[in-house]
């Protein structure tokens, strides 16, 4: 028997409101929940109306003859006596068995089949260099690692891949304070503790089968992570090099005044 596919005219299943369309004989769809999307297909099996040959029993009967009435001679004379005549077993019909082929045709038959995943994007984190505990005024270097990422899966036991494209990466230093990019710099203006938010948007799409169109969710997925930075009042802070104190003054013989001619021979 062979079957035909065809798209469900809707999907069978709630978890997904946005219609991707169809990917080969499939209809898909997909829905943005919090931090991960949900990726949905659907298909409709048709096994069409068909004509088969079947080996049908067909019996026929006979009706039983009737019996034949003897009517009593009219001759015979007042004294004879007539005898009753035994009662005859009544005829059976005659029974007949054989065996015809006969065609009979089978209507169409529809079959829906639906599944749906879930797939979630890497998890981002922030990094600050040179540590965590910096000084007011010092320049400190942010970085976020949001780059673009794929998660694999199967839905009808058919592959499916979905794509995450990092759109924009935000940080938040607070008092307003924000800046753009996977990696920025920044100097804190006042001592204590500090957190910064890093933000991340991504943009979904998938494709199944390996298909070389992808399909656009419209909805973006956002991820955020915290970072504690502790900024000291010093102007030196822990693990940061000690400056070497000047060397002691001594007497030079030099060739000229250095104050006039700094460029002569043992001035410096």
């Amino acid at each position: 028997m062979l079957g035909l596919l065809a798209f469900a005219p809707q999907p069978t299943y709630a978890a997904c409101k946005n219609s991707g369309g169809s990917s080969g004989a499939n209809k898909v769809g997909s829905q943005v929940n919090g931090s991960s999307v949900t990726i949905c297909a659907s298909a409709l099996t048709i096994s069409p109306a068909r004509s088969v040959k079947v080996n049908a029993v067909v019996t026929s009967s006979k009706p039983a003859p009737k019996p034949a009435v003897k009517t009593p001679s009219k001759s015979l004379p007042a004294f004879h006596k007539i005898a009753v005549p035994a009662i005859a077993a009544k005829p059976k019909a005659t029974v007949s068995k054989k065996t015809v082929a006969k065609v009979v045709s089978k209507p169409s038959t529809k079959n829906a089949t639906t599944a749906a995943a879930n797939f979630t994007p890497a998890a981002i984190f922030a990094k600050v260099h040179p540590s965590d505990r910096l000084a007011v005024g010092q320049l400190a270097s942010f970085e976020s690692a949001a780059v673009q990422h794929f998660r694999t899966g199967t839905l009808l036991k058919l592959p499916t891949e979905v794509r995450f494209t990092p759109l924009s990466v935000t940080w938040n230093f607070g008092s307003g304070q924000y800046l753009t990019g996977a990696y920025v710099g920044h100097a804190f203006n006042s001592a204590g503790s500090h957190t910064v938010q890093v933000r991340v948007v991504y943009a979904v799409s998938y494709r199944i089968r390996g298909g070389s169109t992808w399909i656009d969710e419209p909805d973006t997925i956002t991820l955020a992570e915290e970072l504690g930075v502790e900024v000291s009042a010093n102007s030196m802070v822990e693990n940061q090099p000690i400056a070497k104190p000047p060397s002691a003054r001594r007497v030079l013989l030099v060739g000229q005044d250095c104050l006039v001619n700094p460029g002569t021979f043992g001035c410096y």
